[in-house]
């Protein structure tokens, strides 16, 4: 658990903070979650902490290689090792000075002087440095991300390892847990995205927000997360999720299907004194002529397809679901089909399509390959 700086911080504590060097650096969507979320407990202290970014900017720019700084200063403190010694050993052997030595002493310009004095001094700040400072100066092994974002297009689709498919909205983010697999499933999300978990009771599914973390074992959900907003959705379609709440330890709600619930976040101030308050569940609005939910219509679309061949209807999946389809064989481009297909993954879809004429498809990556 990363300990947080209270109100009383100071910038220089912010700076040597390898967490809030991570944030800065942008490496990790974990700690862009932690730090915002603590930043906006502490509004008055905006100048210092924007001020303790820009150095940590500055610092990251200026240091060049690491590898390196190491052998410079590697080299430098084995010289500094060896003067000293000299020094030392020189200081235990009294002796006599000879009047060429004293010639040549006198004869020495200042700037020899001030060179030595300097050099030493170098050599302790960068020694200091070394040892007090090791964020900025050690080659740190940063562990393997797996990283998807969506940028500014509406929708990006992830199929997970373990069958699962997320569905990115706009400007949003996940990150997967070191290890990712069918059983671990551990995720980090900053932004909107809809979830389709394939069923495992044994492992769990996690989603890590910035207020809440939403766990399931198979389900159906949307959830509305960006790490600068005060306000978290999550709206459940079908099976159960939990949301535990990060502000107040051993608080949660159980949704059931067709559930909403709104999370509104005070800053730490103006804290509410009972969770409730800050916790609201509704019941998804039915409507006849939208059967679709408006929580999740930006994901969720009719398909009718009325004698069309596979690759035109992959286009239309492909430009709807935000995820690359590669056909190969020009047989298999040509298979026409018709029919409707309302409220399914991509996945489902291209299951079904299976069923008039057989081909498979395999997902790599961020892209559906399809063969015959």
């Amino acid at each position: 658990m990363i300990q947080m700086p209270g109100n009383d911080f100071d910038v220089e504590e912010l700076i040597c903070n390898e967490s809030f060097q991570e944030y800065c650096l942008g490496t990790s969507l974990e700690h862009q979650i932690l730090w915002k979320e603590w930043m906006a407990k502490f509004p008055d202290r905006k100048e210092d902490i924007a001020e303790a970014e820009r150095i940590v900017a500055i610092l990251n720019v200026k240091q060049g290689s690491r590898i390196e700084q190491l052998k410079a200063l590697r080299s430098g403190l084995t010289q500094q090792e060896a003067f000293q010694s000299a020094i030392s050993f020189k200081s235990e052997i009294p002796f006599k000075e000879e009047p060429l030595e004293r010639s040549l002493k006198a004869r020495r310009p200042r700037w020899y002087f001030y060179f030595g004095s300097s050099a030493a001094a170098i050599l302790i700040a960068i020694t200091f440095l070394y040892f007090y400072r090791p964020a900025f100066f050690e080659a740190k092994k940063e562990p393997a991300l797996t990283w998807f974002s969506s940028g500014k297009a509406l929708r990006k689709t992830v199929i997970l390892q373990d069958g699962s498919v997320v569905t990115l909205g706009k400007e949003s983010s996940i990150r997967l847990g070191e290890g990712f697999n069918a059983a671990k499933r551990e995720i980090w999300l900053d932004g909107a995205a809809f979830f389709d978990i394939k069923h495992d009771a044994a492992h769990p599914f996690v989603v890590h927000t910035t207020f809440n973390d939403i766990k399931v074992l198979g389900t159906t959900f949307n959830v509305k997360a960006y790490a600068d907003s005060s306000m978290m959705e999550t709206t459940l379609i079908q099976g159960s999720v939990q949301v535990a709440s990060k502000k107040y330890p051993g608080y949660f709600v159980v949704l059931k299907p067709n559930q909403k619930l709104l999370s509104l976040h005070s800053p730490a101030k103006a804290s509410l004194s009972k969770p409730d308050a800050e916790y609201r569940i509704s019941e998804l609005k039915q409507n006849a002529a939208a059967p679709v939910p408006e929580e999740i219509a930006w994901v969720r679309k009719r398909l009718d397809i009325d004698n069309l061949p596979l690759a035109v209807i992959a286009q239309r999946l492909q430009d709807w679901y935000g995820i690359e389809i590669i056909i190969t064989g020009e047989e298999v481009k040509n298979y026409r089909y018709s029919g409707v297909f309302e409220n399914e993954t991509i996945l489902k879809t291209l299951e079904a399509l299976q069923l008039s004429y057989p081909f498979h498809f395999e997902v790599r990556g961020d892209q559906i390959y399809i063969k015959k």
